[in-house]
């Protein structure tokens, strides 16, 4: 599975969960009659939502340190494995089933603050992933190489290998001739 793919899958995940908790924490304050906590939730995931757009419009088209030291020290393999998505995609996001299934779960015994308080991370990770894909993407396209998933256990480090791609001909950027320039 393409390294891409699954910054991509993750991203839409952690949306729905988000999606998932956020309805919990509305139904749940519904049935309480809570609407201050939904009040106060909602103003919540409003500054997760501003805080993780002001993040990711300062690293635009960069990646983050981890991800940067994961390419960095993916090893070149010319053929790859059979790809086997959805097993890549469990074992690297069960996770964020486990923490989506506790908030919802939680919210129905504690109130709706438990999953009002949570659901703000999920919506913080939809956007910073979405932005490490497009960072991926333009180190691919600059290097020629494509990034590919290692199937790994659970509970082990992800690991990326570095595959053979079509490399860019042409500048990134239009500025980017400006520059050389100068």
């Amino acid at each position: 599975m393409r390294f891409t793919e699954l910054l991509r899958v993750g991203a839409l995940l952690s949306g729905a969960s988000a999606t998932v908790i956020a309805g919990a924490t509305v139904a749940f304050g519904y049935d309480t009659r809570e609407q201050r906590v939904v009040l106060l939730c909602t103003l919540w995931w409003l500054i997760c939502v501003t805080a993780a757009l002001i993040v990711v419009s300062r690293r635009a088209g960069e990646p983050s340190e981890s991800i940067e030291r994961l390419l960095a020290d993916a090893r070149p393999q010319r053929n790859q494995e059979e790809p086997r998505i959805g097993r890549t995609v469990a074992s690297r996001l069960w996770p964020l089933g486990l923490a989506t299934f506790l908030a919802v779960a939680g919210g129905a015994v504690l109130g709706p603050q438990v999953p009002g308080g949570v659901a703000g991370f999920p919506i913080v990770w939809a956007l910073l992933w979405r932005a490490q894909e497009y960072a991926v993407k333009a180190v691919e396209e600059r290097d020629g190489v494509v990034f590919h998933v290692v199937p790994t256990g659970p509970l082990s480090a992800i690991k990326v290998v570095r595959g053979p791609g079509l490399r860019r001909e042409q500048p990134v950027s239009p500025h980017a001739d400006e520059a050389r320039s100068r």
